[in-house]
């Protein structure tokens, strides 16, 4: 309770660090994570970077694992989890005054890179893009497809 949770869309500003059974017992990853907003200027036409937030990426367990073996300095990736202040002790020191997250669930950014997903011990045929269908327009490829 009192917790507070978010999605953020950033990409990692350091290379995965694996702390090996440090804390409880529990294998551990950290990295940095930046988010910064894109803004349209009207008055030049162009895109640039707005504000910024930078926090410390914190994974436990297995989630740590699969992130210390995919994940490397600047890819583009969508995390959720639990926001802590930066006044919290913490077992493994994060740089002063950087809010953590204790991420729960880590992903690409489709938006900005392509990933092939692997799923441990499932063998299951790669899915292939569909042609649109004919005649009626709202009907998607999706739901024209065959249901195996």
């Amino acid at each position: 309770m009192g917790e507070t949770w978010v999605t953020m869309i950033g990409d990692l500003t350091s290379e995965p660090v694996h702390h090996p059974r440090r804390v409880h017992g529990h294998d551990v990853v950290s990295f940095g994570l930046r988010s910064v907003e894109r803004r349209y200027d009207k008055e030049t036409g162009e895109w640039g970077e707005g504000r910024q937030l930078a926090v410390k990426v914190t994974c436990w367990r297995k989630l740590a694992m699969a992130a210390f073996s995919c994940l490397s300095k600047g890819d583009p990736v969508i995390v959720a989890g639990r926001l802590r202040g930066a006044e919290t002790a913490e077992e493994i020191p994060a740089p002063l005054g950087l809010p953590e997250l204790e991420a729960f669930s880590i992903g690409p950014n489709l938006a900005r890179c392509s990933a092939e997903i692997r799923r441990a011990g499932r063998d299951r045929p790669r899915a292939i893009p569909l042609p649109p269908p004919a005649g009626n327009p709202m009907v998607t490829a999706l739901e024209e497809a065959p249901v195996a």
